[in-house]
Protein backbone atom coordinates (compact mmCIF):
# COMPACT_ATOMS: atom_id res chain seq x y z
CA UNK A 1 0.00 0.00 0.00
CA UNK A 2 1.47 3.35 -0.99
CA UNK A 3 1.67 6.21 1.47
CA UNK A 4 0.88 9.15 -0.75
CA UNK A 5 -1.84 11.37 0.69
CA UNK A 6 -0.62 14.97 0.45
CA UNK A 7 -3.81 16.66 1.69
CA UNK A 8 -2.94 16.45 5.38
CA UNK A 9 -2.28 19.47 7.59
CA UNK A 10 -1.13 19.62 11.21
CA UNK A 11 -2.17 22.82 12.97
CA UNK A 12 -0.33 23.44 16.25
CA UNK A 13 -1.24 26.14 18.71
CA UNK A 14 -1.66 27.09 22.31
CA UNK A 15 -5.20 27.46 23.73
CA UNK A 16 -7.36 30.25 22.25
CA UNK A 17 -5.08 30.82 19.25
CA UNK A 18 -7.78 30.14 16.64
CA UNK A 19 -7.21 26.44 15.84
CA UNK A 20 -10.89 25.51 15.80
CA UNK A 21 -11.91 28.85 14.29
CA UNK A 22 -9.70 28.08 11.29
CA UNK A 23 -12.35 25.54 10.19
CA UNK A 24 -15.09 28.14 9.88
CA UNK A 25 -14.63 29.07 6.19
CA UNK A 26 -14.16 25.55 4.84
CA UNK A 27 -16.51 25.37 1.85
CA UNK A 28 -16.78 21.60 2.04
CA UNK A 29 -17.85 21.42 5.69
CA UNK A 30 -21.01 19.66 4.53
CA UNK A 31 -18.79 16.90 3.13
CA UNK A 32 -16.47 16.56 6.13
CA UNK A 33 -16.60 14.68 9.44
CA UNK A 34 -15.63 16.43 12.67
CA UNK A 35 -13.98 14.08 15.19
CA UNK A 36 -14.24 15.79 18.56
CA UNK A 37 -11.90 14.41 21.22
CA UNK A 38 -11.73 17.67 23.19
CA UNK A 39 -15.48 17.28 23.85
CA UNK A 40 -16.15 20.99 23.52
CA UNK A 41 -18.41 23.08 21.32
CA UNK A 42 -17.05 24.69 18.19
CA UNK A 43 -16.90 28.51 18.36
CA UNK A 44 -19.24 28.85 15.34
CA UNK A 45 -22.36 27.28 13.85
CA UNK A 46 -20.92 24.41 11.82
CA UNK A 47 -22.28 22.47 8.87
CA UNK A 48 -20.30 19.23 9.17
CA UNK A 49 -21.98 16.02 7.98
CA UNK A 50 -21.45 14.67 11.46
CA UNK A 51 -19.96 16.05 14.65
CA UNK A 52 -18.78 12.94 16.46
CA UNK A 53 -17.89 13.11 20.14
CA UNK A 54 -15.25 10.40 20.44
CA UNK A 55 -15.89 8.31 23.56
CA UNK A 56 -13.35 5.54 22.92
CA UNK A 57 -9.95 6.37 21.42
CA UNK A 58 -9.82 3.12 19.45
CA UNK A 59 -13.02 4.08 17.63
CA UNK A 60 -11.10 6.70 15.64
CA UNK A 61 -9.45 4.00 13.52
CA UNK A 62 -12.88 2.70 12.54
CA UNK A 63 -14.09 6.21 11.75
CA UNK A 64 -11.14 6.78 9.39
CA UNK A 65 -11.91 3.50 7.63
CA UNK A 66 -15.55 4.55 7.18
CA UNK A 67 -14.52 8.02 5.95
CA UNK A 68 -12.23 6.50 3.34
CA UNK A 69 -14.98 4.18 2.05
CA UNK A 70 -17.75 6.82 1.95
CA UNK A 71 -18.04 8.35 -1.53
CA UNK A 72 -19.80 11.52 -0.36
CA UNK A 73 -17.28 12.27 2.41
CA UNK A 74 -14.26 14.37 1.43
CA UNK A 75 -12.32 14.14 4.67
CA UNK A 76 -12.21 14.81 8.38
CA UNK A 77 -11.00 17.10 11.13
CA UNK A 78 -9.48 15.66 14.29
CA UNK A 79 -9.72 18.10 17.18
CA UNK A 80 -7.25 17.32 18.73
CA UNK A 81 -4.62 14.59 18.38
CA UNK A 82 -3.29 15.68 21.77
CA UNK A 83 -6.54 14.81 23.52
CA UNK A 84 -6.91 11.63 21.45
CA UNK A 85 -3.61 10.31 22.80
CA UNK A 86 -4.49 11.44 26.32
CA UNK A 87 -7.79 9.57 25.98
CA UNK A 88 -5.99 6.42 24.86
CA UNK A 89 -3.59 6.68 27.81
CA UNK A 90 -6.44 7.14 30.27
CA UNK A 91 -8.52 4.29 28.84
CA UNK A 92 -5.87 1.69 28.00
CA UNK A 93 -2.60 2.50 29.75
CA UNK A 94 -3.29 4.06 33.16
CA UNK A 95 -4.84 0.93 34.71
CA UNK A 96 -3.11 -1.74 32.63
CA UNK A 97 -1.58 -4.66 34.51
CA UNK A 98 1.30 -4.84 32.01
CA UNK A 99 2.51 -1.27 31.67
CA UNK A 100 5.26 -2.01 29.16
CA UNK A 101 2.84 -3.74 26.78
CA UNK A 102 0.27 -0.97 27.27
CA UNK A 103 2.77 1.72 26.27
CA UNK A 104 3.75 -0.39 23.29
CA UNK A 105 0.09 -0.57 22.28
CA UNK A 106 -0.11 3.21 22.75
CA UNK A 107 2.66 3.69 20.18
CA UNK A 108 1.11 1.13 17.82
CA UNK A 109 -2.27 2.87 18.01
CA UNK A 110 -0.68 6.18 17.04
CA UNK A 111 1.21 4.59 14.14
CA UNK A 112 -1.96 2.88 12.89
CA UNK A 113 -3.77 6.22 12.90
CA UNK A 114 -0.96 7.97 11.00
CA UNK A 115 -0.79 5.12 8.49
CA UNK A 116 -4.56 5.27 7.96
CA UNK A 117 -4.59 8.95 7.01
CA UNK A 118 -1.34 8.85 5.00
CA UNK A 119 -2.50 5.88 2.95
CA UNK A 120 -5.90 7.48 2.47
CA UNK A 121 -7.25 9.74 -0.25
CA UNK A 122 -9.26 12.29 1.73
CA UNK A 123 -8.49 15.70 3.28
CA UNK A 124 -7.39 15.58 6.92
CA UNK A 125 -6.91 18.54 9.24
CA UNK A 126 -5.23 17.41 12.44
CA UNK A 127 -5.38 20.00 15.21
CA UNK A 128 -2.93 19.80 18.11
CA UNK A 129 -2.19 21.58 21.34
CA UNK A 130 1.28 23.05 21.66
CA UNK A 131 3.56 23.47 24.62
CA UNK A 132 6.88 25.29 24.91
CA UNK A 133 9.97 24.00 26.70
CA UNK A 134 13.56 25.06 27.18
CA UNK A 135 16.08 23.04 25.19
CA UNK A 136 18.95 22.84 27.66
CA UNK A 137 21.50 22.14 24.91
CA UNK A 138 20.59 25.03 22.58
CA UNK A 139 19.34 27.28 25.42
CA UNK A 140 16.34 28.31 23.35
CA UNK A 141 12.63 27.76 23.70
CA UNK A 142 11.15 25.08 21.46
CA UNK A 143 7.62 23.91 20.77
CA UNK A 144 6.11 20.45 20.53
CA UNK A 145 2.84 18.55 20.58
CA UNK A 146 2.63 17.19 24.15
CA UNK A 147 2.24 13.40 23.92
CA UNK A 148 3.94 10.68 25.92
CA UNK A 149 5.87 7.46 25.37
CA UNK A 150 7.88 6.65 22.27
CA UNK A 151 5.57 8.89 20.23
CA UNK A 152 6.58 11.88 22.32
CA UNK A 153 10.28 11.07 22.02
CA UNK A 154 10.12 10.96 18.23
CA UNK A 155 7.64 13.83 18.06
CA UNK A 156 4.24 13.97 16.37
CA UNK A 157 5.60 16.70 14.09
CA UNK A 158 7.94 14.22 12.39
CA UNK A 159 4.98 12.57 10.66
CA UNK A 160 3.68 15.66 8.86
CA UNK A 161 4.89 17.47 5.74
CA UNK A 162 2.64 20.49 6.23
CA UNK A 163 2.66 22.07 9.70
CA UNK A 164 1.18 25.47 10.51
CA UNK A 165 1.32 27.40 13.77
CA UNK A 166 -1.86 29.11 14.95
CA UNK A 167 -1.00 32.49 16.46
CA UNK A 168 -2.45 35.81 17.55
CA UNK A 169 -0.42 38.68 16.09
CA UNK A 170 -0.48 42.50 16.31
CA UNK A 171 -1.96 44.02 13.17
CA UNK A 172 0.95 46.48 13.04
CA UNK A 173 3.35 43.53 12.68
CA UNK A 174 1.22 41.82 10.06
CA UNK A 175 1.15 44.93 7.88
CA UNK A 176 4.86 44.33 7.26
CA UNK A 177 3.97 40.98 5.65
CA UNK A 178 1.15 41.89 3.24
CA UNK A 179 0.21 39.12 0.81
CA UNK A 180 -2.80 37.77 -1.08
CA UNK A 181 -3.59 35.20 1.63
CA UNK A 182 -3.67 37.74 4.45
CA UNK A 183 -6.81 39.85 4.79
CA UNK A 184 -7.11 42.30 7.70
CA UNK A 185 -10.66 43.47 8.46
CA UNK A 186 -11.70 46.83 9.87
CA UNK A 187 -12.65 45.10 13.12
CA UNK A 188 -9.19 43.53 13.40
CA UNK A 189 -7.55 46.88 12.76
CA UNK A 190 -9.71 48.40 15.49
CA UNK A 191 -8.80 45.60 17.93
CA UNK A 192 -5.16 45.68 16.87
CA UNK A 193 -4.94 41.86 16.79
CA UNK A 194 -5.57 39.07 14.31
CA UNK A 195 -5.52 35.28 14.44
CA UNK A 196 -3.23 33.89 11.75
CA UNK A 197 -1.25 30.89 10.59
CA UNK A 198 2.54 31.16 10.53
CA UNK A 199 3.96 29.11 7.66
CA UNK A 200 7.70 28.87 8.33
CA UNK A 201 10.42 29.24 10.94
CA UNK A 202 12.20 32.61 11.13
CA UNK A 203 14.70 34.13 13.56
CA UNK A 204 11.69 35.33 15.56
CA UNK A 205 10.15 31.86 15.70
CA UNK A 206 13.27 29.69 16.06
CA UNK A 207 12.48 26.45 17.87
CA UNK A 208 8.97 26.17 16.49
CA UNK A 209 7.87 23.38 14.17
CA UNK A 210 6.36 24.99 11.04
CA UNK A 211 7.13 22.97 7.93
CA UNK A 212 6.04 22.65 4.30
CA UNK A 213 7.14 21.32 0.94
CA UNK A 214 9.59 23.55 -0.93
CA UNK A 215 7.69 26.22 -2.82
CA UNK A 216 4.31 25.61 -1.19
CA UNK A 217 4.33 29.12 0.27
CA UNK A 218 5.84 32.23 -1.24
CA UNK A 219 8.44 33.99 0.92
CA UNK A 220 6.07 36.88 1.55
CA UNK A 221 3.39 34.46 2.80
CA UNK A 222 4.91 34.18 6.27
CA UNK A 223 1.58 35.01 7.92
CA UNK A 224 -1.73 34.07 6.32
CA UNK A 225 -5.36 34.04 7.42
CA UNK A 226 -6.16 31.20 9.82
CA UNK A 227 -8.38 29.74 7.13
CA UNK A 228 -8.00 26.04 6.34
CA UNK A 229 -10.05 26.43 3.17
CA UNK A 230 -7.30 28.41 1.47
CA UNK A 231 -4.65 26.07 2.91
CA UNK A 232 -6.24 22.99 1.34
CA UNK A 233 -6.77 24.90 -1.91
CA UNK A 234 -3.07 25.76 -2.00
CA UNK A 235 -2.18 22.10 -1.38
CA UNK A 236 -4.42 21.00 -4.26
CA UNK A 237 -2.92 23.59 -6.58
CA UNK A 238 0.62 22.68 -5.56
CA UNK A 239 0.35 18.93 -6.00
CA UNK A 240 -2.06 18.80 -8.93
CA UNK A 241 -0.70 21.48 -11.23
CA UNK A 242 2.96 20.51 -11.15
CA UNK A 243 4.11 23.46 -9.03
CA UNK A 244 6.10 20.93 -7.00
CA UNK A 245 8.22 20.08 -10.03
CA UNK A 246 8.67 23.75 -10.93
CA UNK A 247 9.81 24.57 -7.38
CA UNK A 248 12.32 21.72 -7.46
Amino acid sequence: MSIGNKNIVLVMGKPNMGKSASLMKMKNQDKMIYLNTDLKELPFADNFISNIEVADANDVLGYIEQIESAEKVEGAVLDTITFLMSMYERQYVANATNGQKAWGDYGNFYREFIHAIKSGTKDYAILAHEESFLNEQSHQMESKVPVKGSVGKTGVEADFTTILAAKQMPVSKLEEHANDLLHITDEEREDGLKYVFCTRVTKETAGEKMRSAIGLWDRKELYIDNDLEQVFQRLRDYYRTGKKQEAA
